[in-house]
């Protein structure tokens, strides 16, 4: 599926993609980079909240690694669980193997439950994701602690600290990555002006050594012109 915005809704329109499952993609991690898997969180999130924008609050209920295709250019796209060609798909996230790891347990029939049914599968697929690209990637200890605190609120654990909709979530993975970028641009503004400041220092060294050569030589100058002033005296 994908989404187009217009006025601040939301329209699905079906397309063919050619890519692997999440599951599979995540078989191999090697070149993954930390920006890359951040992306992954933050489209994941914005898929599902334009779902549920579409379809008037409905949860999309297959949430997980099973249901994500990662297409070629590495983007993110929710599979139309509508579609007969997805039907052997949906079979095998029914089996309790797979709604053990990634469906809430229990869901009471009612709008906030619902939500958080798409919350808890949220959770545990950002944990699924983490799991197998931490020896590729290396977070901060303040990135692991607010992941950490992300993942805790979809999955409930705490009823005081939990999430209410899923634009809370889109709002503390986009803080995190902003904040990363902003320390980057930070760092890269100190390399430059330290280049800059080294340039300048050297510039500045090169100069008074050139000006203590000419006054050397400016005092050869007199010197010998004094020499010569008394030679034509005696």
């Amino acid at each position: 599926m994908r989404f187009i915005e217009h006025g601040g809704k939301s329209r699905i329109i079906m397309d063919c993609a050619s890519g692997q499952l999440l599951v599979q993609r995540l078989k191999d991690c090697s070149g993954m980079t930390k920006d890359q898997v951040f992306k992954w969180f933050r489209v994941l999130t914005e898929e599902a909240e334009k779902y549920s924008r579409c379809k008037n609050g409905q949860t999309y209920r297959y949430l997980n690694p099973y249901s994500i295709l990662v297409t070629e250019e590495e983007n993110l796209l929710l599979l139309d669980m509508s579609a007969e060609s997805n039907a052997n798909i949906i079979k095998y996230m029914q089996t309790p193997k797979v709604r053990k790891h990634f469906t809430k347990p229990i869901v009471q029939i009612n709008e906030n439950t619902r939500l958080s049914a798409d919350l808890y599968s949220l959770g545990k697929t950002i944990q699924f994701i983490l799991a197998h690209t931490e020896a590729y990637i290396s977070l901060t200890r303040r990135e692991e602690y607010l992941l950490s605190g992300i993942i805790e609120k979809c999955l409930g654990t705490n009823p005081k600290k939990k999430y209410e909709n899923l634009r809370q979530v889109q709002k503390e993975i986009s803080n995190i990555t902003c904040k990363q970028e902003k320390k980057q641009r930070k760092k890269s503004i100190l390399i430059i002006a330290a280049i800059v400041l080294l340039f300048v220092g050297i510039c500045v060294g090169h100069a008074a050594g050139n000006k203590k050569e000419i006054i050397n030589v400016q005092a050869a100058i007199e010197n010998r012109e004094e020499s010569m002033g008394m030679e034509e005296q005696e």
